[in-house]
Order: structure tokens, then C-alpha cells, then sequence
């Protein structure tokens, strides 16, 4: 199992590891996840072997800075603005993701490979390894090109996109925020359309873009919230719900009557 350090990520993927208790689960993600996860209280767990893709004592101090860094930039700019800084972050820790996980495929042998949705490329190393992959999403976004859905930003009922004026502006809020994300993109082409990391070894070229793109094999997807929150465009025999992860830790000494 594989995912990124950061809490809306990393804890679903570890909720999921947690309940596959018949299985020998290894889970590779970020030092930063520790300040998410108590990983101390599984050290000894004979079936849950964690490791972090970069195990040096200043690991967790210094991710720990970059992504407080990002949330500070994110507080003070739209997130149109912090795609610049994010996108060259976020390459940055799935390369060394992807470094680890093919360094450990390489000496181990595994019947399925589960990633969090941001590791991009899974598919094309399931189908070099043949190891059938499963994908784990946290929350199902709406489709920016599905325009019979209600752009986010404008506010529209489902009872006034029946209308064509409100339709029309359903249609110019996607198109406006289409255009801004493509305006802000451009000078990242390079870093979104660069190959990831060339291991040497048999998985060398996997993460070609040319695997990347043309690579055909189907992985399962694992969404967490149901469709009624967030309605899918099109379903897919290669889509399940698996339910809303609640984290009942931050709830305990709660006494209001909605978790009472």
C-alpha cells in the first residue's frame, strides 16, 4: 500500500490497512504521515510492516516545514494561485514514493498493489509487474467537464440549472475557472508531463509517458464518500463505495448532541 504523507490521504489508506487484519500489509508512505498516525503502536505488528520513504532522523522535521509552508501559502492564496507551489511538491514526493515502492518490489513479492489516487502511473507498473492494482480515493470530485452538474462556485440549485439562464451561467463559471487553471498550468507543462523516476532494474521504463498514457490495464477503484454526496458522471464496474471514514479520536470528548 502506497500514498502520500498528508492527513486526507495517508489516513484513509491507513484505515483500510488496519481493517485488512488477514493479510501481510506493507505500507509506504511519507515521515510527515507520523504527525497523522501513531505508527509506534504498530512496530511490533507481525502482519503491518510501515516504512517511510526517507528514514534519516531530520525526515519528519523537515517535511513537516514544507508542508506547513504549503498550508500557510494556501491560507493567503486561491488555490488557482497555489497550483505553482503545490504541483512541483507533490511530483517531488511521489517520485520518491515510486523510488521506494519499486525498490521494495524488487525484492519481495506482493499480490496487489493499493494506491492512494495521487500516485499517478499505478496502472502501468501493475501491468509490468503483474500484480493487480487497486486504487483508494478519499473523496470523489465532481467532473469540471460535466456540465449538467453545478459548477462549485456558483451556488445553483439543482432546481435552477433546470432554467436556461441559470444554465448559462452554470456553463460560464466552468469555463471561467477551465481557463484560469490553464492559464496558471502552462509554465508547469514540463514538471506535470515529465517522466517520473528510472529505477534501474526491470521496471525501468515503466513510468515512461508513453506507459503512462497507453497502458490499458483496468485498476479497481475504493471511494470512501457514497455517490449521494458526490454523484459520479458515469458509473463503472471498476467503482466501489466503500463508505465515509469518520476519525472518532478527534470526537471523544465531544458532548454535544450530534455525537452523543
Amino acid at each position: 500500500m502506497i500514498s502520500i504523507g498528508a492527513a486526507g490521504h495517508v489516513i484513509p489508506m491507513f484505515e483500510l490497512a488496519k481493517a485488512m487484519k488477514h493479510h501481510n500489509v506493507t505500507f509506504i508512505t511519507e515521515s510527515v504521515a507520523q504527525n497523522y498516525i501513531d505508527f509506534g503502536s504498530y512496530r511490533n505488528s507481525l502482519s503491518l510492516r510501515v516504512i517511510f520513504t526517507n528514514e534519516s532522523i531530520d525526515a519528519l522535521a523537515d517535511e513537516t516545514k514544507i508542508e506547513n509552508d504549503l498550508v500557510e501559502y494556501f491560507t493567503n492564496h486561491s488555490l488557482v494561485d497555489s497550483l505553482a507551489i503545490l504541483i512541483p511538491t507533490l511530483a517531488r514526493s511521489i517520485d520518491a514514493i515510486l523510488n521506494k515502492t519499486i525498490q521494495t518490489l524488487m525484492i519481495e513479492q506482493y499480490d496487489v498493489i493499493i494506491a492512494e489516487s495521487f500516485i499517478k502511473g499505478v496502472h502501468a507498473l501493475s501491468n509490468d509487474t503483474n500484480i493487480p492494482c487497486v486504487i483508494q480515493t478519499a473523496g470523489v470530485k465532481l467532473d469540471q467537464f460535466y456540465i449538467n452538474l453545478p459548477d462549485r462556485n456558483s451556488f445553483l440549485s439543482s432546481k435552477q440549472m433546470s432554467q436556461l439562464k441559470y444554465r448559462i451561467y452554470n456553463v460560464a463559471c466552468h469555463l471561467r475557472l477551465m481557463g484560469s487553471i490553464g492559464i496558471k498550468l502552462l509554465p508547469l507543462v514540463s514538471t506535470i508531463f515529465r517522466s517520473p523516476p528510472k529505477i534501474p532494474g526491470p521496471f525501468y521504463n515503466t513510468f515512461t509517458l508513453k506507459n503512462i498514457f497507453f497502458t490499458t490495464t483496468k485498476c479497481l477503484h475504493l471511494h470512501s464518500i457514497p455517490p449521494t454526496l458526490f454523484p459520479l458522471s458515469e458509473s463503472s464496474p471498476y467503482s466501489i463505495y466503500l463508505g465515509p471514514f469518520i476519525d472518532e479520536s478527534s470526537i471523544h470528548h465531544a458532548t454535544n448532541d450530534l455525537v452523543g
